[in-house]
């Protein structure tokens, strides 16, 4: 993994608690309530929601934070992996599906690589190239 695309999903992270910071608030919370609630300080719920930190997710910061905005630390951390959206978390998984979820990703990808690989076995070999010659110039614009 490239420092850039680590560097993408810190932001990404950032971003989803930003917005689960944001929808407590709509909801009628204040940041110093939400600080209370949680045990942090007022400029720790404001560096979140400016998206400047995020809790570790082994923390107790991370287990109130998920237990406050009802979900766990399992789909909080679901969700800020971007795995699942803000409402699925918001309505809440049983375990069960939150395996499930956890799964599918290393799951789908494998039969995905499986289902690719065989039909470009299929192609001729200027269509294979043409195939690797696109792959690669999407690959470029994510690095």
């Amino acid at each position: 993994m490239t420092v850039s695309s680590v560097s993408s999903l810190i932001l990404d992270r950032q971003k989803r608690l930003t917005q689960l910071i944001e929808l407590l608030l709509k909801e009628g919370w204040t940041q110093s309530a939400l600080a209370s609630a949680i045990g942090v300080d007022f400029s720790t719920v404001y560096r979140w929601l400016k998206g400047k930190t995020i809790p570790e997710s082994d923390s107790k910061n991370f287990r109130q934070l998920a237990k406050l905005s009802g979900g766990s630390t399992k789909t909080l951390q679901l969700y800020l992996d971007g795995e699942i959206s803000l409402s699925v978390y918001q309505r809440g998984l049983d375990e069960v599906a939150i395996d499930q979820v956890s799964g599918s990703k290393r799951i789908g990808s494998e039969k995905i690589k499986k289902e690719v690989l065989a039909k470009i076995y299929s192609l001729d070999p200027d269509d294979i190239a043409d195939i690797i010659s696109s792959s690669v110039a999407f690959l470029a614009k994510l690095v």
